[in-house]
């Protein structure tokens, strides 16, 4: 079967390539065909934190996220044994969505807007060739033009490109605190806490506020980047600590881990006839963000998309300088820039010096030059 552009994966940043590609270039998206391994709705493992970024990108979009049930988080906290600060914005500094039902909004907006979908459908293999891509999956062999890779950190389209570089990945590890067990209070608090970085970790645990159906309940976690080549902790025993004043054993509920490929600039983000986007290309190493920028990629893609059908040439020689030039791309450098310094410094003392004495200048780098990207 022959399209123009598949898509492989659904989420965020498949999603958007095809919302994009209908908004810019409907005569490519009526012949765009998305692959998904799963159904609709199914589990996805996030904390599912959308930043104003996201929001921005999707209302040029016409889409408003007030549709999806969500929780506002009108504080997120950012501190180091004890101290640090806080941003707070307005309407909100974050919203928490369960990532199957935002998942499920976003391909069934696409399917409105024209977009075909093949569900259960896992791509295997990709085989690129002089006159686009052979998509080899479980339920067939399909050809097009040109192939996106949205299939996450383990993506098997990432496999065919040239150059891409292994390793890169975050650990985390996560657990939901289901309504029955979860305090009335601090709903609309988001927590970052960097003390584990004391102990081996390069990251912070987290507290967010969600929902299960309908009900308020808390997603905990940690997050490690594993960018320096150091003996990795067991994640257990460390995320058991760190909430233990909190009166919780995380042994208590079902542990869900899974990786996070995070963004470099030294990377390879495309090949002739194929593109990379969201957490196949690489997302944000600070804290982990992945939706907001999922959703960047695709904005990008469709443009590529758009001028590589205009001009009868898939080798996307230019995506790459795309991606890096853009406010998206400038931002993740950023980031990626700060986490290497932050998860970099090892000496409690000089964490606590920065956390503690120096606060103010952190919060400010950050509200000015590490968020706002797409508004």
């Amino acid at each position: 079967m022959q399209y123009d552009v598949i898509i492989a994966g659904s989420g965020p940043a498949g999603a958007s390539t095809a919302l994009h590609l209908a908004h810019i270039a409907p005569e490519v998206a009526q012949r765009t065909l998305i692959l998904e391994k799963a159904q609709h709705p199914r589990p996805k493992l996030c904390g599912g934190g959308l930043l104003q970024d996201g929001e921005f990108i999707l209302r040029r979009l016409g889409m408003d996220v007030a549709e999806v049930p969500h929780v506002e988080v009108k504080e997120a906290h950012f501190r180091f044994e004890g101290r640090g600060f806080f941003i707070a914005r307005q309407p909100v500094s974050f919203r928490v969505f369960a990532r199957d039902l935002f998942d499920k909004w976003l391909i069934d907006t696409a399917r409105k807007r024209g977009i075909a979908l093949r569900e259960e459908t896992r791509v295997l293999k990709v085989v690129p060739h002089n006159a686009g891509v052979t998509v080899e999956t479980n339920n067939g062999t399909y050809t097009a033009r040109a192939v996106v890779g949205a299939d996450g950190s383990l993506s098997a389209v990432r496999r065919a490109v040239p150059g891409t570089r292994t390793g890169h990945t975050a650990r985390l590890l996560e657990f939901y605190i289901p309504p029955e067990h979860t305090p009335a209070t601090d709903q609309d608090k988001g927590i970052f806490d960097y003390k584990v970085i004391g102990q081996g970790v390069q990251g912070y645990v987290w507290d967010f506020p969600m929902l299960i159906d309908g009900r308020p309940a808390r997603n905990r976690g940690i997050f490690d980047l594993c960018m320096y080549d150091t003996p990795r902790q067991d994640l257990r025993p460390v995320l058991r600590q760190a909430i233990a004043q909190d009166g919780i054993d995380p042994e208590t509920y079902p542990l869900l881990s899974h990786p996070i490929r995070w963004f470099d600039p030294a990377d390879s983000f495309a090949a002739p006839h194929i593109l990379l986007v969201g957490d196949a290309a690489g997302v944000d190493p600070s804290y982990g963000e992945g939706i907001s920028f999922a959703l960047g990629y695709g904005e990008l893609a469709a443009h590529e998309l758009k001028s590589a059908f205009a001009q009868n040439d898939f080798s996307f020689t230019g995506y790459k300088a795309r991606i890096l030039n853009s406010r998206m791309g400038v931002i993740l450098k950023r980031r990626r820039n700060l986490a290497a310094m932050l998860y970099g410094i090892r000496t409690p003392n000089i964490q606590r010096l920065i956390w503690w004495r120096l606060n103010f200048l952190l919060k400010w780098y950050v509200e000015n030059f590490l968020i706002d990207w797409a508004k």
